[in-house]
């Protein structure tokens, strides 16, 4: 029998809140580090001058960040009237009641902004992957990243990320934009419109971004 609604949100906060206290503990004390957590920080555990932010996965992606499009588009001042255009009509609003899901795809936007948009990414690559990881400018001051594969921890500076970042470039397709990697053309961060929980709710249209188990690994 399909689960409800209610069912899932139940199962998705009893995950999270496992990733975030149990497991996470057990990496802390694995690694020596203190944990820290909480929702208004990105810092899972520190150590001296180290600060980790642990990502437990059972896929080969999990959510790093998760905001909302007006405060994307603050934060990065995006008020050409053609990047902030994607922003709003690709991630959605419930205004937006005459479209699919209440949004736009890539293909129904207007190409100036499309192309606008392309190059603000491919533009500000370290600064939006910094964004993902660490806040506004590094506001946590993440120095590393742990990703917890079901057990498998793989463990990567920021520094190492960033060279990483220096080979990629960031693709759209309808309805993500994925940051690959040119090498391999692996993706190792992606973006799409957060697209569950009630449509009803400013939620459903947030702006949510992906880290790939990708990055941490090493091309053959």
């Amino acid at each position: 029998m399909a689960l409800s609604l209610h069912e899932k949100v139940e199962i998705g906060r009893q995950v999270r809140l496992e990733n975030s206290t149990t497991k996470e503990l057990a990496i802390c004390e694995r690694y020596g580090l203190e944990q820290v957590g909480g929702s208004q920080t990105k810092v899972d555990g520190w150590c001296g001058d180290r600060n980790w932010s642990i990502k437990n996965a059972t896929s080969s992606s999990t959510q790093v960040h998760l905001t909302t499009s007006r405060k994307f588009i603050e934060d990065f001042s995006l008020t050409d009237g053609k990047s902030d255009n994607f922003v709003r009509k690709f991630f959605g609003h419930i205004d937006f009641n005459h479209k699919d899901r209440n949004r736009y795809k890539v293909s129904e936007i207007d190409e100036e902004c499309v192309k606008s948009f392309r190059e603000f990414l491919n533009e500000n690559k370290k600064r939006l992957v910094e964004y993902v990881i660490s806040g506004l400018d590094g506001k946590f001051e993440i120095t590393d990243v742990l990703y917890n594969y079901k057990g498998e921890h793989l463990h990567a500076t920021v520094d190492e990320i960033y060279n990483i970042v220096d080979d990629c470039e960031w693709l759209l397709n309808d309805t993500t934009f994925h940051l690959k990697r040119k090498s391999d053309n692996k993706t190792m961060f992606h973006f799409q419109m957060k697209g569950s929980g009630n449509k009803a709710k400013m939620g459903y249209h947030a702006v949510l971004c992906h880290i790939h188990k990708n990055l941490f690994i090493k091309p053959e």
